[in-house]
């Protein structure tokens, strides 16, 4: 067994490296804010479309409620292993491009340390920066002379967590995480030879809490509350032109930015063969501010409802799952509202000791406005969970 756990914790790390190194988006609306925000960790209810706030299954290691840990196997180590494909299509102006983007988005561990104790670690993406947009411009009195100007940006921030659960009693669980947000996000500006890179690199400490109360054998319900934090920053401008060999590097001051408080509700409805669930989570983004006139940041409100279907509850089955959501951007653009719909679809398959699932997310956004930009994307999640089985006796 130690054997395999080595093993586990090598391959650990490589995943945190790639996680680190790649992005998980290309969208050209991630250059605002913080960058694109993560979907959610995908997991074992990838196509559940990321209700969670009141689950507390077998096997989900959950991480947008820390007291929902406590349903996990208790008899040994549970590692879980995601990732995700996507295809994006975006157009404004009559202009339509498409992108592809793959990447591991999820690595978490847990185990029951005493008989009331649970606890886990993970890794995964908080936001994406992805983009590289060309513009042309006619040089004003000439004829078919252009100025091309492109912009491009990489990067994202990753959250390191570790939560730790509680179960009082048959009823009532409580749990902390408590985590890192950390990564850099690069931006550069080319026109005519004039090469502008700002680096930002961003870092904080955040910590939320969970609750999960069982109200029968069938109804129970989550409550979560996250603190809103500062994120430090360290920001580097260099300018260079290459028509006057001049080359610049300075620190600049960057506007205060905050991870958001959040407070988030679930209930969930399981009779066993069906699991019906939703959750409504309130982010609180206006506490930050922008020094660019064509965006703002407003408040996030997020409603998720899915099911889950187990034809056979008697033993380890499949699980067919489905769910939808609808929420809005964290941003405003040209003062204009976006809103998403997200349709999606999944399965978990049983495989000796382990659960492999699949789920797909289609996400539409609503807006329709000739200034806005539209989003479409398609999603692919894979995910594995296993375990590593530990004497009973050692942990009771």
């Amino acid at each position: 067994m130690k054997r395999n756990i080595i093993l586990v914790a090598i391959a650990s790390i490589s995943i945190v490296s790639a996680t680190e190194a790649q992005n998980t988006t290309s969208l050209p609306t991630s250059m605002y804010g913080l960058g694109e925000l993560s979907m959610g960790d995908g997991g074992k209810y990838s196509g559940l479309g990321n209700v969670a706030i009141g689950l507390r299954e077998n096997g989900l290691m959950n991480s947008q409620n820390p007291a929902c840990i406590t349903g996990i196997d208790s008899t040994g180590l549970v590692f879980d292993i995601g990732m995700v494909a996507s295809y994006s299509k975006y157009s404004m102006l009559g202009k339509t491009s498409t992108a592809f983007t793959g990447n591991l988005n999820r690595f978490s561990m847990g185990i029951r340390l005493l008989p009331k104790w649970y606890t886990m670690v993970g890794v995964a993406p908080y936001t994406s920066v992805g983009y590289l947009i060309s513009v042309d411009q006619e040089i004003e009195g000439t004829a078919n002379s252009y100025i091309t100007s492109s912009f491009e940006g990489t990067g994202g921030l990753y959250r390191f967590y570790l939560s730790n659960a509680f179960l009082l009693n048959k009823r009532l669980s409580l749990g902390v995480n408590i985590g890192f947000i950390s990564g850099m996000i690069e931006q550069s500006e080319t026109d005519e030879g004039v090469v502008v890179n700002r680096e930002s690199k961003k870092s904080t400490f955040y910590s939320d809490f969970g609750l999960h109360y069982a109200l029968s054998k069938k109804w129970s319900m989550g409550l979560v509350y996250g603190l809103s934090s500062k994120l430090n920053q360290k920001n580097t401008l260099a300018y260079d032109n290459s028509s006057e060999d001049t080359d610049i590097e300075t620190y600049y001051h960057n506007e205060k930015q905050y991870i958001p408080q959040r407070i988030g509700l679930g209930v969930t409805y399981d009779n066993n063969k069906i699991t019906l669930a939703g959750d409504y989570n309130w982010i609180q983004w206006s506490r930050n501010s922008s020094s660019v006139s064509s965006y703002d940041y407003i408040d996030q409100h997020k409603f998720n409802v899915g099911m889950i279907y187990n034809k056979n509850p008697e033993r380890r089955s499949i699980e067919y799952m489905c769910g939808i959501g609808i929420s809005n951007s964290y941003i405003t653009f040209k003062k204009e509202k976006m809103n998403y719909l997200n349709l999606n679809a999944g399965i978990a398959i049983p495989f000796m000791q382990s659960t492999v699932s699949m789920g797909v997310s289609w996400k539409q956004q609503l807006n329709t406005k000739a200034n806005l930009m539209q989003e479409n994307q398609l999603s692919l999640n894979f995910n594995m969970t296993f375990g590593e089985r530990i004497q009973r006796g050692k942990i009771n």
